[in-house]
């Protein structure tokens, strides 16, 4: 069986790119498998569906004979993560033969975007019921809902995708440019367009037998409150059972790899970090 870590970046590769690339690259060497790091593969040419464009370059592992026809199982990661030191467990053992893909949630997102506070904000409770109303009227699908009836939030930086059940079902997929102008369309901010809310409406959608990964797959560290704003805070999300960790500091491209390697795998007061 070929399995293939696929990452790539659009635009000068920042420190922490080139970072993520080395520590994943030897992750797959670890257990087994292939690893493939594209430089400014651009596949969507010439920003052809808006602002997020190059984040839908994801999805070349999906539509590209090269890497389709070629692997077993393909996951993709954000060049933003982590692989925790010498994490030596499988991760294209979370999905079974059966599953087309893999995905984690982001668990404490439905809850924030709820908060009073950010019902104003453009990504938030209200755009969220929104977006679903729409994916439910155009293609007669419902989303699927935590246990508060809250609209479940899957992140699209760690994505496992089994080729040999999800091909058959390519042909489901909404073209990229389509479901981006059904978006602008009803008026939904720019987030709403871009590669995460695409794949999230994809898993019904296209009827895709799925799995929520375990949480340790996509580990977050965070801000919490804008930059210049005082008292600002990390969310360290991590746990005994992080694998991967998704450092989505502002900054965080151009940090240093020993600042990288102690927010992945040290305690946060043994971090040189400056909020």
């Amino acid at each position: 069986m070929r399995n293939l870590i696929y990452q790539y970046w659009d635009g000068p590769i920042p420190s922490g790119t080139s970072h993520s690339a080395a520590q994943m690259k030897q992750y797959a060497e670890r257990i087994g498998a292939s690893h493939i790091f594209e430089d400014n593969p651009k596949w969507i040419k010439n920003n052809a569906l808006g602002k997020y464009s190059p984040h839908y370059g994801q999805f070349k592992v999906l539509f590209d004979k090269k890497f389709s026809d070629n692997y077993d199982k393909i996951l993709f990661v954000d060049a933003d993560v982590f692989p925790t030191f010498q994490l030596d467990e499988n991760v294209f053992d979370q999905i079974a033969d059966y599953q087309d893909i893999g995905i984690c949630l982001e668990e404490q997102q439905p809850a924030i975007r709820a908060l009073p506070e950010n019902a104003n904000h453009h990504i938030s409770k209200k755009w969220d019921e929104k977006w679903a109303k729409i994916i439910k009227q155009t293609w007669n699908v419902s989303m699927p809902r935590n246990r508060d009836g809250l609209l479940k939030v899957y992140n699209s930086g760690v994505v496992l995708y089994n080729m040999n059940s999800i091909k058959p079902k390519l042909n489901k997929f909404i073209p990229f440019l389509q479901y981006v102008n059904l978006m602008k369309q009803n008026g939904m901010p720019s987030f709403y367009t871009c590669d995460q809310p695409y794949i999230h409406a994809m898993l019904k959608v296209a009827n895709l037998e799925y799995c929520e990964m375990d949480q340790g797959w996509n580990s977050f560290v965070h801000y919490v409150g804008k930059r210049g704003t005082p008292n600002r805070t990390v969310l360290d999300l991590r746990t005994k059972d992080s694998k991967f960790v998704h450092i989505q500091l502002s900054g965080a491209d151009d940090f240093s790899p020993l600042l990288l390697d102690q927010i992945t795998d040290l305690p946060q007061n043994l971090w040189e970090l400056k909020c």
